[in-house]
């Protein structure tokens, strides 16, 4: 698995390495190491852009994509981490048999001051409550991640991250040709 670390590194160069990395592959995974802090977020949003573009997949889909990834990747910040922490995303994209491309992302933090149970059940139940027609989710804020992917993702999972806290992951499969 290619691994890429966004400590203390030139992110000018961490994105060609990624794109001279992307050239080389039909279809890959890798592990994206960041600080938790909101700058970050930037360089991985450009990662995206990167791999939308190496498999040629239409600008609409590169920006639902992006915007997806970016409030995966803030939440990870600002819901599951400390100061000083560093976070994990990992992504597989590629061409599959059909001749489809999939991406698959996920992200991990390390838990924040939160219970994981908790927080994934509470995460489950606001899933539920915007998945049934006319019903709207006002408890509180947070509702937006659900918002965003309902329509735009195939699958979205909850689990205990590797890192600790907890652990979001998407999938999409997209027709080249639409």
């Amino acid at each position: 698995m290619y691994q890429i670390s966004l400590t203390h590194t030139n992110q000018g160069e961490v994105l060609q390495n990624f794109r001279d990395f992307l050239q080389e592959k039909q279809e890959f995974t890798c592990e994206i190491l960041f600080p938790a802090d909101f700058a970050m977020s930037k360089t991985i949003r450009d990662m995206i852009g990167e791999i939308f573009d190496r498999y040629d997949i239409s600008k609409q889909w590169r920006g639902r994509f992006i915007l997806i990834s970016d409030e995966l990747v803030n939440n990870s910040i600002e819901h599951g981490s400390h100061e000083g922490d560093e976070n994990m995303c990992k992504i597989s994209a590629g061409i599959n048999d059909e001749g489809k491309f999939f991406i698959q992302f996920e992200v991990h933090d390390n838990g924040g001051e939160e219970n994981f149970e908790a927080v994934k059940q509470e995460l489950e139940e606001a899933q539920e409550c915007i998945e049934k027609p006319g019903e709207i989710y006002m408890e509180k804020r947070g509702r937006g991640l659900f918002m965003i992917t309902k329509k735009l993702v195939d699958r979205i999972q909850f689990t205990k991250s590797e890192k600790g806290g907890l652990a979001v992951k998407i999938k999409k499969t997209i027709d080249p040709e639409k």
